[in-house]
């Protein structure tokens, strides 16, 4: 869908700039965040493509985009950035209200993988990769696809099957309590 220009609005940018405490207006477009970007070919819209859309206000055309899910948060952007603007936390800060708008696909990989690891650490305070990657191909149908990777990790001492918890869990609950609200614990 097309953006039109006299249909724009700053609300969020305005929104963006005060959650995650960045100058936009800084930005001088010179495309160094995407040039130094490690996922951009995987993306719909380059980190500088992220900016300018949401200087124009295309809201949803961000929320349903690839391009937040591919980020990795390496900070490469923001380091090459001469106006040093946090992209990562604005990449999360997407995420975030994708999911609280409810626009994340169930075919969403980095969606599921996330959820499934913070699973992991509310129940236990920690992640076993093992029940990780064996839960996440289930859930994805791809039911042997860590399988030879998996044998060597565990023959090389690298990868446990059984990973114990940590002592006190409720500290580890009350932080997500804390910045998810609602969830029980």
């Amino acid at each position: 869908m097309p953006i039109q220009l006299d249909a724009t609005s700053s609300t969020l940018q305005e929104q963006i700039e005060n959650d995650c405490r960045v100058d936009l207006s800084c930005c001088y477009e010179c495309g160094k965040c995407s040039g130094g970007c490690s996922t951009a070919y995987l993306m719909d819209y380059t980190p500088r493509q992220v900016i300018q859309l949401i200087k124009l206000g295309a809201k949803e055309a961000l929320l349903q985009s690839k391009a937040i899910w591919v980020c990795v948060s390496c900070h490469l952007c923001q380091d090459r950035c001469p106006a040093a603007i946090d992209i990562p936390r604005i990449m999360d800060y997407l995420r975030e209200m994708s999911c609280g708008e409810g626009l994340v696909s169930e075919t969403n990989h980095v969606f599921l993988f996330n959820k499934l690891m913070l699973d992991q650490v509310f129940k236990r305070g920690r992640v076993s990769e093992a029940e990780l990657a064996l839960r996440f191909n289930l859930k994805t149908g791809q039911y042997t696809k860590d399988v030879k990777l998996g044998q060597r990790l565990f023959f090389k001492g690298k990868m446990m099957p059984f990973v114990p918890g940590v002592r006190d869990r409720r500290a580890v609950r009350k932080l997500f309590k804390l910045y998810r609200p609602g969830r029980e614990g």
